[in-house]
């Protein structure tokens, strides 16, 4: 549906571009001339479509100013077209062209001849008239502007819309190579370094290469292809707005120049809008199938559908601007002010102040900090933007109405989408648990589902529920893991969630799991089932188990990540099946706040990897970073047995050999030493454990991976990072400063870590 959507929006683009009928301008620029002057019979003040053509005196002179001035060959072309008009904005018909068919041309020299100083004056014949040449020409200019104007906002309109298709041909593309190179059906030397190209100069650079300047602009972690992108979509609309602009004094329709631009500026702006609002729709909807055809993750998308909805608030503004200081220079107070009442145009203010209210309510900072609100205004104002389009544009503008209807395709395509999903995972006779640990400040979800299809590692499902009148509500949570059962009794996956507590959505669920009046919000655990339903799954596929070292770096609630990629690894270990895979390590990263968090991922998530791994040749270590400034609790309680007989002298040891980074750059700890580290692994272990106070050096950390894969005679290494904006874009670095060296093949992905 979504490709059928846009593949008829790009047709629009290319079949649809108009070009301004020479016929048709000759034939209303002699209409315009003649309808600015008085005729006995039926009057323009009366009935205006009636005189324009029905006047028996004002359509025969029009029609000899056709015959006299225009091509032979078009006449016919061009009373079509005057007539068209008159069938459809007038309910009426056209004189029949047979009337001037006996008018000679000495009853032609009999007729008073119009200038353009009788136009101004306002005077009335009782006979037909016969149009002098300057007049016509200022009609025909007159038309001939207003038409090019029409056809290039038209054209300018589908450029946009343009642009996008080819970005989204573009990022098909090179998915489909990239497919093409992953499953060995296409090997090609050139190609695996124009694709390594895009990579290393395009796709994973951030913006700035330099962590002063990234914050300085406080900047999140975009990457420099989606910037050169957005730059190049503003620089085409600025240019596509400023170009192209013609007006003269003697215009038939304004009555200065400037009212001219104004009209030209708002009626352009007013359509690049509408051309861009089924591609902003399309690209916010999570059920989207160029998510498929291109590779990209929704964020990319999402990012391109914030930064769209930008220019159309800056767009309909203008719009807005000018056509109100056109209406108000061009008719003055008296006629201004009674627009305001007309249902077309307070419904077009509607619109405006719903596309520019939503982009203000959708600032980073009040996402963050309220996003139950900014998505229940997101989506009040995305209703009332349609709502008043409806209203505004069969008058002020026709030719756009066909616009909306995309847009509500789209939306209610991704709902029933969504609604099935629904339908189709979840078992609604069961319930769902989940757990509160105060100490960590988590919760971990657990909802059994039907077995529809394998869960995805590093994929991520929107929650609904809970016993909440905003039962629409949901939120997405990245997958920690999976248990999946099937006996003769029962069949079912379930599906594991772990949720670090913010405030609004997940803070509510807290709320729900801690019973005050029997144990406080203080309980160090409360547990409780709930009503809990699951969509998705969503996220683009990633398979580091291709490569010979896996290498995860991941910030606080990122670990999700790496517990599900490490849960999918697992399952192959227990079927047997990672003998058929290339990796041979796995390395985790983990710079984390709380002992407590981690010791309870430990718990729940990592406590059986040992047993599971011993019998296999896969190395597995974990490197613990607790980032918190200051010392580690005395009565933390190691994870393991061996490490808890050890608590006290490793603590000691921490203490006094690892301190809080003082380095000028906050979020780079001082280098461990290998002898510093305090290590859980014995001759017995297969996961090695290795803690320390202080953030990673992460370009050390994937240089030190390079440098042992390259020992080990390996060449290629997944990077999978998942983190905070700074960690984000200090991977991306770490990623471009390692393809420079060329010392191994880095496979890249990083999830998303906030919403």
């Amino acid at each position: 549906m979504n490709s059928i959507l846009f593949a008829l929006c790009l047709w629009q683009a290319t079949a649809a571009a108009v070009k301004t009928n020479l016929n048709t301008v000759c034939a209303i620029g002699c209409q315009t001339t003649v309808s600015n002057i008085g005729f006995s019979g039926i009057s323009a003040l009366e009935d205006y479509y009636g005189s324009l053509c029905g006047n028996f005196l004002q359509v025969k002179s029009t029609f000899n100013c056709m015959r006299e001035y225009c091509s032979e060959s078009g006449l016919l072309e061009g009373w079509n077209g005057l007539n068209e008009a008159c069938e459809l904005d007038g309910g009426t018909e056209l004189l029949p062209w047979s009337i001037i068919d006996n008018v000679t041309e000495a009853e032609v020299k009999s007729w008073p001849i119009l200038t353009y100083e009788d136009t101004q004056l306002g005077a009335e014949f009782n006979t037909s008239v016969s149009v002098d040449q300057d007049l016509f020409q200022i009609g025909y200019q007159t038309i001939f502007d207003w038409e090019d104007q029409r056809t290039k906002r038209h054209n300018y309109g589908y450029a946009i819309v343009g642009f996008w298709g080819i970005i989204v041909l573009f990022g098909t593309v090179h998915n489909f190579i990239r497919y093409l190179m992953d499953s060995s059906i296409l090997q090609s030397k050139t190609i695996t370094r124009f694709q390594g190209f895009i990579d290393k100069y395009l796709a994973v650079p951030p913006i700035f290469t330099t962590k002063k300047r990234y914050r300085i602009f406080s900047m999140p972690s975009t990457p420099r292809l989606q910037a050169i992108i957005i730059s190049i979509y503003f620089i085409i609309s600025i240019v596509l707005m400023c170009v192209d602009y013609s007006a003269f004094s003697e215009n038939l329709y304004f009555t200065k120049k400037s009212t001219q631009l104004w009209r030209y500026i708002g009626d352009r702006a007013g359509a690049l809008v509408i051309n861009n609002l089924p591609v902003m729709w399309l690209f916010a909807t999570r059920n989207n199938i160029l998510l498929w055809v291109t590779g990209w993750d929704f964020a990319t998308f999402n990012t391109f559908h914030r930064w769209i909805g930008r220019a159309c608030a800056i767009e309909i503004f203008l719009h807005g601007m000018a056509v109100c200081i056109y209406q108000y220079k061009e008719l003055g107070t008296e006629y201004f002010l009674p627009l305001w009442k007309d249902v077309d145009w307070y419904m077009g203010v509607v619109a405006a102040c719903s596309i520019i209210l939503t982009t203000l309510f959708a600032s980073a900072p009040i996402r963050k900090s309220v996003y139950d609100l900014f998505l229940l205004v997101h989506q009040s104002f995305a209703v009332a933007c349609l709502v008043g389009l409806w209203y505004h544009l069969p008058v002020d503008g026709p030719d756009y109405v066909g616009f909306i209807w995309p847009c509500i395709a789209v939306w209610s395509f991704d709902r029933l989408v969504r609604i099935f999903q629904v339908l189709i995972w979840n078992k609604f006779a069961s319930y769902s648990s989940a757990e509160y640990n105060h100490d960590a400040n988590v919760i971990q979800l657990k909802t059994r589902v039907r077995r529809i299809a394998s869960p995805r590692p590093g994929s991520y499902f929107y929650v609904y529920g809970w016993r909440s009148l905003k039962f629409w509500e949901s939120h997405p949570f990245t997958l920690s893991g999976w248990k999946t059962v099937n006996t003769t009794e029962e069949s079912y996956t379930e599906l594991i969630f772990l949720i670090s507590v913010q405030n609004g959505f997940t803070s509510r669920l807290r709320g729900q799991l801690v019973h005050p009046e029997k144990s406080g919000i203080n309980a160090s655990l409360a547990a409780r089932k709930a009503c809990l339903f699951v969509e998705g799954p969503y996220g683009s596929q990633f398979h580091p188990w291709n490569s010979e070292t896996a290498l995860f770096i991941i910030g606080g609630a990122g670990i999700t990540v790496a517990t599900s990629f490490m849960q999918d690894l697992v399952d192959l270990v227990k079927s047997g099946k990672h003998i058929d895979q290339k990796v041979k390590r796995v390395k985790i990263v983990w710079a984390v706040k709380s002992p407590a968090f981690y010791q309870f991922v430990y718990e729940r998530y990592m406590a059986t990897w040992e047993a599971i791994f011993a019998s296999t040749d896969i190395e597995v270590s974990l490197d613990v970073y607790l980032t918190v400034p200051s010392k580690m609790n005395s009565n933390y309680e190691s994870s393991t047995p061996e490490h808890r007989a050890e608590t006290s002298e490793n603590t000691k040891k921490m203490d006094t050999v690892i301190s809080p980074s003082s380095s000028s750059n906050s979020h780079i700890a001082t280098e461990k030493a290998p002898s510093e580290e305090i290590s859980t692994n014995t001759d017995t272990t297969t996961l090695e454990m290795n803690f320390t106070h202080g953030r990673p050096i992460i370009s050390d950390v994937v240089r030190s991976q390079i440098e042992t894969l390259r020992s080990s005679g390996e060449k290629k290494l997944a990077l999978v990072g998942c983190g905070p904006a700074t960690m984000a874009h200090d991977i991306r670095l770490s990623f471009v400063e390692s393809s420079n060296d060329g010392q191994a093949a880095i496979d890249f992905h990083l999830a998303p870590f906030g919403w």
